[in-house]
């Protein structure tokens, strides 16, 4: 006998409910990169601005050149300053791939859900009808077996 539909699109589900649980495992591993990214991005941001903050605070309590800051710590200050500045922008591009990575990877795992969550529903409906034909089935026999020992008394 042949296997039933709603076994057959049973496997079907459950190979789409493991391709979804793989997805969401990939959406977990981009959100956890996603959150590292961020935390990166905000030391570094945190990290630049309290050392301006403090060398700021340092020249402006001795002043100019004359009072003891060098222009060539100014330089290096400076120097440092664009430093920060263009790893924070390297972080914040990484931040920013790594936001569309998980936005594809989070858009990839709805379509996969979505579409596993269709077969289950497709498959409780065929076994729904398999249920049903096979109680008319059942009371069809049970009829055909009733007028079949009814037509056996009659003949007595």
């Amino acid at each position: 006998m042949a296997i039933a539909k709603s076994k057959r699109l049973a496997v079907v589900a459950r190979l789409a409910a493991l391709r979804e649980q793989q997805q969401l495992i990939r959406l977990q591993q981009s959100q956890a990169a996603l959150q590292q990214n961020q935390h990166s991005l905000d030391r570094l941001v945190s990290y630049k601005d309290d050392y301006a903050a403090g060398i700021g605070v340092s020249v402006g309590e001795k002043g100019d050149a004359a009072n003891g800051v060098a222009v060539n710590d100014l330089q290096n200050f400076s120097r440092f300053m664009n430093d920060l500045s263009y790893a924070t922008d390297l972080q914040q591009q990484q931040l920013d791939r790594a936001s569309d990575a998980c936005q594809l990877d989070n858009d990839r795992w709805s379509q996969l859900h979505a579409r596993q969550r269709r077969l289950e529903e497709l498959v409780e409906v065929r076994r729904r009808d398999e249920l049903h034909r096979e109680a008319i089935r059942a009371d069809r026999e049970n009829d055909d077996r009733w007028n079949a020992l009814h037509q056996t008394l009659k003949v007595r």
